[in-house]
Protein backbone atom coordinates (compact mmCIF):
# COMPACT_ATOMS: atom_id res chain seq x y z
CA UNK A 1 0.00 0.00 0.00
CA UNK A 2 1.45 3.48 -0.88
CA UNK A 3 2.32 6.07 1.72
CA UNK A 4 -0.43 7.92 2.27
CA UNK A 5 0.11 12.09 3.58
CA UNK A 6 -1.61 12.70 7.29
CA UNK A 7 -5.09 14.13 7.52
CA UNK A 8 -4.67 17.71 9.20
CA UNK A 9 -8.54 18.35 9.17
CA UNK A 10 -11.29 16.01 8.39
CA UNK A 11 -14.66 17.71 7.54
CA UNK A 12 -17.36 15.50 8.49
CA UNK A 13 -21.28 15.86 7.17
CA UNK A 14 -24.02 14.40 9.30
CA UNK A 15 -25.49 11.60 7.38
CA UNK A 16 -29.06 11.29 9.53
CA UNK A 17 -30.78 13.93 11.96
CA UNK A 18 -30.23 14.67 15.40
CA UNK A 19 -27.10 12.79 15.97
CA UNK A 20 -26.34 12.72 19.61
CA UNK A 21 -22.74 14.15 20.27
CA UNK A 22 -21.20 10.82 21.26
CA UNK A 23 -20.92 9.92 17.86
CA UNK A 24 -18.63 12.22 17.48
CA UNK A 25 -16.11 10.22 19.50
CA UNK A 26 -17.08 7.39 18.18
CA UNK A 27 -16.33 8.81 14.74
CA UNK A 28 -12.82 10.13 15.54
CA UNK A 29 -11.68 6.90 17.25
CA UNK A 30 -13.66 4.63 14.28
CA UNK A 31 -11.55 6.99 11.78
CA UNK A 32 -8.12 6.63 13.94
CA UNK A 33 -5.58 4.80 11.76
CA UNK A 34 -7.91 4.25 8.53
CA UNK A 35 -7.03 5.61 4.94
CA UNK A 36 -9.98 8.15 4.39
CA UNK A 37 -11.13 9.59 1.26
CA UNK A 38 -14.02 12.20 0.91
CA UNK A 39 -17.47 10.64 0.60
CA UNK A 40 -16.39 7.68 3.32
CA UNK A 41 -18.67 6.73 5.86
CA UNK A 42 -17.47 6.96 9.20
CA UNK A 43 -20.06 5.69 11.75
CA UNK A 44 -23.53 8.60 11.24
CA UNK A 45 -21.13 10.62 9.27
CA UNK A 46 -19.88 11.03 5.79
CA UNK A 47 -16.83 12.56 4.91
CA UNK A 48 -17.01 15.98 3.30
CA UNK A 49 -13.80 17.09 2.76
CA UNK A 50 -10.07 16.36 4.01
CA UNK A 51 -6.82 18.59 4.18
CA UNK A 52 -4.54 17.69 2.14
CA UNK A 53 -6.89 16.42 -0.75
CA UNK A 54 -7.49 12.55 -1.33
CA UNK A 55 -6.76 9.64 0.45
CA UNK A 56 -5.15 10.46 4.05
CA UNK A 57 -4.33 8.85 7.25
CA UNK A 58 -6.19 10.06 10.50
CA UNK A 59 -3.78 10.10 13.23
CA UNK A 60 -3.83 11.18 16.37
CA UNK A 61 -2.69 15.21 15.70
CA UNK A 62 -5.98 15.39 12.88
CA UNK A 63 -8.02 17.55 13.70
CA UNK A 64 -12.17 17.40 13.25
CA UNK A 65 -14.92 19.43 12.04
CA UNK A 66 -18.45 18.61 12.31
CA UNK A 67 -20.62 20.37 10.05
CA UNK A 68 -24.35 20.14 9.84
Amino acid sequence: MPNRPNAKVVILRQSQDNVPQFYRCAARLSALGRVINSGDPITVYSVHATVPEGPVLVTNETEFVFAS
